[in-house]
């Protein structure tokens, strides 16, 4: 199959080659040998000349600013403005106000954009050199002339540098200003072009003033069609003729090559995608992309070839490609979603469909690519034609007359298509709905253009068009995204499987499978809002400094103001999200790398890492209110806010606050402390910066602010026992055999499941009263285990012991644990 269609190409390429290389085969000079002539004429007088050394260049000096913000570029700004609003003041045609606003929008941002640049290129040289003279002082009768002579050109040049600085900042006012009088002004003129309303189609008015200006709207069609005459003329003429026909040739390839991609495609998402939903989508997005490309390039290469040293070519028509030029990649788009929609074969199809739906809708997308490029002709024909207003307004009419009937033809085919393949009453509930609203726009169109609002109807066709397309394209991306957020990038599938064995934790892969197909769909909604918003002509730039305008927020910000807008909320969103995943990393190397080395205790681990925590928290926060604008001067209001608050309603959270960085700090107690205070006894597990949490016996958790532990007592035994350590205290009379007590009690602890080997229970008399001795036993807990758990056992088994050997005791009293 691959031999075979060489062999077919292979003549082909040959031909296109011969086109593009015949001036060189013809004898043309080619440019080195024009290059290579030039010096040879000039070699006589060089070698006379006497030589001298080349100089070497200047290097510019910091102090001039003039190199970066010169006087003729401040007055070409200014008298630019001057210009941008004096032709904004002017009284424009219908057909010429939508051209002369974009030119004007396009110079007035212009001027914006390069105040803004040379702003940010000399403002840094105003601090140098209020640096350089805050160093010189005030003037001095006794200092050096020299010292004040330099004062004077440092003072001098900085007022110069804050004369330039105040110009520009004054132009980028007066920038944004025209900017925004001129978007209201289109704003005004987009609203007033559709309400305006024209002879009816259906009087005589409207036909006798047509008649009445015929010869001239002839004469101009009759010239731009002698004018498209001579340039094919000279197109396909001599050795012109034979580029043109490889142009041809090469864009006929490129669209062959279009038609003959999707086998291919489909095999190379079978052989990557797995099984389901995500292969057609997939095929959809790589044909959609390879149609916009090859149909874009096939007609820039064509009329590139009839355009190139064509004398015959004039700016209007020129300009009708350039128009024709941006409807051509939609046309290719739309053809393509109508093989990938209704595919004859059912399984790449993006929308499970019936065939005889599929056989039904094939030929709509035919039309609506038709009528793409019958729009970009219009679209010549109302800005750039010179023709009549009523002649325009008649081509947009039957324009709009045959366009909005695909509007109903559409929802009408899905029901005849569900009564012949006999579908359930349930799968086209949807269907009247549709076919209502798009008949009551069929209907409002059909009247407008009737009753003389003309330009009304051919706005709303135009933005529905756009919209189509639009709507398609994104929708196809949000469900490719979604596709593969769901089967190719989970923790369970190939690629999912292949990013947990480099190290990444399976739940934030599946997390991100989520995020991510849900923060796309957050900027196709901004993309379609944009194109939405952005008129029906469906201008690249415009849709682009709509995006950006939504992105960085609308209107200019001062230093010291509140910047809301997506990006600044984008990354006040992902700063956290960001902070928590490197708190964790470094909080990690710090438990497993750095703490192993030292000889730092776990309550000394734990203050470490909160201290590091909480300080990394402030500084995100910090960069959150940059970001969002917020500076110390704007935060003047909240912290005399606060510290109203903090006299009256916030004391106990502001010195819970201070008491936490105290104990954290100074560490009174620690993680893993036994303490006694406000009545519990229990073992510290955590201390935050508001409260310290103590885990009691029973395993229930209490809560106990800060404060308490500064400024009431509390009991820590962990301070004079080791971690793990218990004792048991035993009172036995004198008439017991206090040595033989003394083995049982060191041979029954050591004989505890629970109790470490080492260090050695140990048995002793401490005290002796009343007629008799108390005797205390002190043994260790094993790691893990519950000191209080470990401590009922040994009770429970000494008792047994000293059952079983006849001697009496009584627990006198409890004992401490950790």
């Amino acid at each position: 199959m691959t031999c075979k269609t060489f062999r077919v190409f292979f003549p082909v390429l040959c031909m296109v080659l011969a086109g593009l290389l015949s001036p060189a085969l013809s004898g043309t000079p080619a440019w080195g040998a024009e290059t290579a002539a030039t010096p040879s004429a000039t070699a006589t007088p060089a070698a006379t000349a006497p030589q001298t050394p080349p100089k070497a260049p200047t290097a510019p000096l910091i102090t001039d600013i003039t190199l970066f913000v010169s006087d003729d570029t401040l007055n070409a700004m200014g008298d630019e403005l001057r210009a941008v609003y004096l032709n904004s003041q002017k009284e424009y045609s219908v057909t010429q106000n939508g051209n002369a606003l974009t030119t004007l929008l396009r110079r007035a941002t212009a001027v914006s954009s390069k105040a803004d640049t040379l702003l940010a290129q000399i403002k840094p040289y105003e601090g140098v050199y209020q640096s350089f003279v805050d160093i010189l002082g005030k003037p001095d009768p006794s200092e050096p002339e020299s010292i004040t002579q330099q004062r004077k050109v440092l003072t001098a040049r900085l007022r110069d540098i804050t004369g330039r600085i105040t110009r520009l900042r004054l132009y980028q006012l007066e920038a944004q200003q025209l900017l925004l009088e001129l978007r209201q002004h289109g704003t005004a003129i987009q609203q007033a072009t559709m309400t305006q309303r024209f002879p009816s189609p259906l009087g005589v008015n409207f036909w006798s003033q047509l008649s009445a200006t015929a010869p001239q709207d002839k004469a101009r069609i009759s010239a731009l069609a002698q004018e498209s005459g001579a340039v094919l003329k000279a197109a396909f003429s001599s050795r012109h003729a034979l580029l043109t026909l490889g142009a041809m040739v090469l864009s006929a390839v490129l669209l062959a090559l279009h038609v003959l991609c999707h086998t291919p495609v489909r095999m190379l998402v079978s052989r990557f995608m797995p099984a389901g939903r995500v292969r057609p989508i997939t095929a959809a997005v790589l044909c959609a992309l390879v149609g916009i490309v090859a149909w874009g390039a096939a007609f820039q290469i064509t009329w590139s070839a009839i355009s190139f040293n064509n004398d015959a070519l004039s700016d209007d028509l020129n300009t009708l490609a350039e128009m024709v030029a941006a409807q051509v990649p939609l046309c290719g788009f739309a053809l393509e979603m109508g093989i990938c929609l209704f595919s004859r074969r059912p399984k790449w199809r993006v929308f499970p469909m019936s065939d005889t739906l599929a056989r039904n809708l094939r030929l709509f997308p035919v039309w609506f690519a038709g009528a793409l490029i019958v729009r970009g002709v219009l679209r010549y024909i109302d800005t750039k034609s010179s023709l009549g207003l009523l002649p325009t307004q008649l081509m947009d009419g039957l324009y709009t007359l045959a366009v909005s009937p695909l509007l109903f033809a559409i929802p009408r085919q899905l029901r005849l298509s569900a009564k012949e393949d006999n579908a359930p009453p349930s799968s086209t509930s949807l269907v009247p709905f549709l076919k209502t609203l798009a008949s009551t726009i069929c209907f409002v169109c059909w009247a407008a253009v009737f009753t003389g609002y003309i330009p009304l109807a051919y706005a709303i066709i135009s933005w529905l068009s756009v919209m189509a397309v639009t709507m398609t394209g994104l929708l196809l991306i949000s469900m490719l995204a979604t596709a593969l957020g769901n089967s190719v990038f989970p923790s369970t599938a190939p690629v999912g499987a292949r990013m947990i064995a480099l190290g990444l934790p399976a739940r934030l892969v599946n997390q991100a499978c989520v995020v991510v197909p849900g923060l796309i769909n957050v900027f196709l909604l901004v993309v379609a809002f944009s194109v939405a918003t952005s008129g029906a002509d469906f201008d690249p730039t415009q849709v682009g400094h709509r995006i950006l305008s939504i992105f960085n927020g609308r209107g200019a910000t001062t230093e010291d103001s509140f910047n809301l807008s997506l990006d600044a909320m984008m990354l006040c969103a992902g700063l956290p999200i960001l902070g928590h995943y490197a708190i964790r990393l470094v909080r990690n190397w710090f438990r497993q790398r750095f703490f192993p080395t030292t000889r730092l205790d776990i309550g000394t681990q734990a203050s470490i890492l909160n201290i590091l925590t909480y300080s990394t928290w402030i500084i995100i926060g910090l960069c959150m209110a940059t970001a969002l604008g917020v500076t110390v001067k704007s935060m003047t209001w909240v912290v005399s806010a606060l510290s109203v608050g903090i006299g009256f309603g916030l004391q106990s959270i502001v010195q819970n606050f201070v008491s936490g960085i105290i104990l954290m700090a100074e560490r009174p107690v620690s993680i893993g402390d036994v303490v006694d205070i406000a009545g519990a006894h229990g073992e510290v597990a955590r201390i935050s910066v508001r409260s310290t949490n103590i885990k009691l016996a029973d395993g229930s958790t209490m809560i106990v602010p800060n404060s308490q532990f500064i400024t009431s007592a509390v009991r820590n035994a962990t301070r004079a026992e080791k971690p793990g350590v218990f004792t048991i205290v035993l009172q036995l009379p004198f008439t017991s055999d206090l040595q033989k007590a003394m083995d049982v009690m060191t041979s029954t602890l050591a004989a505890c499941e629970n109790v470490e080997e080492q260090p050695e229970p140990t048995a002793s008399i401490t005290s002796v009263a009343d007629g008799s001795a108390l005797m205390t036993g002190t043994a260790r807990a094993r790691v893990g285990m519950d000191t209080a758990t470990v401590r009922s056992q040994a009770l429970f088994a000494l008792w047994q012991a000293f059952q079983k050997n006849h001697i009496p005791v009584t627990v006198n009293s409890t004992s401490t644990s950790k």
